[in-house]
């Protein structure tokens, strides 16, 4: 392994201390909305962990003290375009949460869905040198792993031990403390385009804000939507965003698959767009207000009014005053089915018929639409339901919906960390000017 993984130590060590400090920020970078919120942690269980390691940050109870919603600018699929527009964007939002929170923010940890993300697996095993398997056999095996090389010149976004093995014996989640000769880890190791979290990463340096961490946005909406039996038997999340549909595949609690589709609901409104020649905020309007997939006998006579329009500032009618919902559905669904389409390759490529539950659970704005779900179980079966988001303390009733899933699963992740390799302690083999120089950069790193 030649990467030291050292951005992301970097953000472990902001998120711990921003843990300790007691408040932490949380923003969902998305392509139709960025959402801030403001974490609080209970000061009790602050006083008895430890800031040594991030295992210790685990489960601390918190409630959201501040929240602040924008539409988004200069985002695009989940890439920052226009770095000016976001940071505006950025300051805002956050001001507005610091506001309502009476209270500022140091570092930030944030969520996103774009750099067109690869889910690649990797296996590795190990021969013990003593019958009993301990934190350093882990750590040993980590070490070995061509981490560089798996990722192709793309940035790792995450490094996820899903999966340890034992001789025989596999599905384990802490071999630590069992008895075997053979020691086997699956990595889910998960990529990004290049550049993409450095776009990101300076616009919050701009906005002098640390970045405590950056998250998959499908894989944290995930973990908000699922339940306890969807997330241990194997189950698919599917987040249905503005810009992009995210797909993710859980089993026994953790992400072994992760992808998108660059199809979302601004694609539905573009088409809408298109076909009646209107304005995208009045697309968005009437698909809100009157969208949907499933075409009933009297949707030929449900008539849908639009609203003036405007050009150069002087109010005109469109050419069409009315439309029928029957013929919005008839753009509406070719675009959905494209999406579930792909979604189905993507769990296909993804082994998602060998997971022992097979469930599906949509979520994200998009998934809002009336007759989503009938439409998915014609393609999927039974085994499909539309989700939400569980409670978090302190978060307004508005905030509970499909659309903020991703921001909800944020907060959990930010007080129950997935474990990550850069989180295991990793031996260095290195030559004495190898160790001189992780010499001087611990020096920098810790004084």
């Amino acid at each position: 392994m030649r990467t030291g993984f050292r951005r992301h130590r970097d953000s472990r060590k902001k998120l711990r201390a921003a843990i300790k400090r007691g408040t932490l920020g949380l923003l969902d970078i998305g392509t139709s909305k960025i959402v801030c919120l403001i974490l609080k942690f209970a000061e009790d269980n602050l006083k008895s962990q430890s800031s040594e390691y991030l295992q210790d940050t685990k489960r601390i109870a918190y409630r959201v003290v501040g929240v602040a919603t924008k539409k988004s600018r200069g985002v695009k699929a989940g890439e920052v375009v226009i770095a000016d527009e976001v940071e505006k964007s950025i300051r805002s939002v956050v001001q507005q949460a610091q506001k309502m929170a009476s209270t500022t923010i140091d570092d930030v940890m944030i969520c996103f869905s774009g750099g067109s993300p690869i889910s690649k697996s990797l296996f590795g095993e190990l021969q013990l040198q003593n019958s009993i398997v301990e934190a350093r056999d882990i750590g040993m095996l980590l070490s070995q792993y061509d981490f560089d090389f798996a990722a192709n010149d793309r940035e790792i976004l995450h490094a996820m031990p899903v999966n340890f093995s034992l001789d025989d014996k596999t599905g384990l989640t802490d071999p630590c403390g069992l008895v075997g000769q053979t020691l086997g880890i699956d990595v889910n190791l998960m990529t990004i385009d290049a550049n993409v979290l450095d776009n990101i990463t300076e616009c919050f340096k701009r906005c002098h804000l640390g970045l405590a961490g950056a998250v998959f946005a499908p894989y944290v909406s995930a973990r908000s939507s699922l339940v306890e039996d969807e997330l241990k038997l194997g189950s698919a999340c599917v987040d249905m965003g503005s810009g992009s549909t995210g797909v993710s595949i859980f089993l026994n609690h953790q992400m072994v698959y992760g992808s998108t589709i660059q199809f979302g609901g601004e694609h539905i409104t573009s088409d809408i767009m298109q076909a009646f020649q209107i304005s995208f905020e009045e697309a968005e309007r009437i698909k809100t207000l009157h969208g949907g997939v499933i075409v009933t006998n009297l949707d030929d006579g449900d008539l849908i009014e639009l609203s003036e329009g405007h050009a150069a500032g002087d109010i005109r009618y469109y050419e069409r005053p009315f439309v029928s919902r029957s013929e919005l559905i008839s753009v509406i669904r070719p675009r959905v089915e494209e999406i579930i389409e792909e979604v189905r390759k993507k769990l296909d490529k993804g082994g998602f018929e060998h997971l022992p539950a097979k469930r599906i659970v949509f979520t994200g704005g998009t998934s809002q639409l009336p007759g989503l779900y009938e439409l998915a179980v014609d393609y999927f079966g039974s085994r499909v339901r539309i989700g939400r988001p569980m409670r978090v303390q302190g978060l307004p009733q508005a905030l509970h919906g499909s659309q903020f899933a991703a921001i909800i699963g944020l907060a959990i992740e930010a007080s129950y960390p997935q474990d990550e390799v850069w989180d295991f302690d990793l031996p260095v083999k290195a030559g004495p000017t190898e160790r001189l120089k992780l010499a001087v950069n611990w020096v920098r790193e810790n004084w």
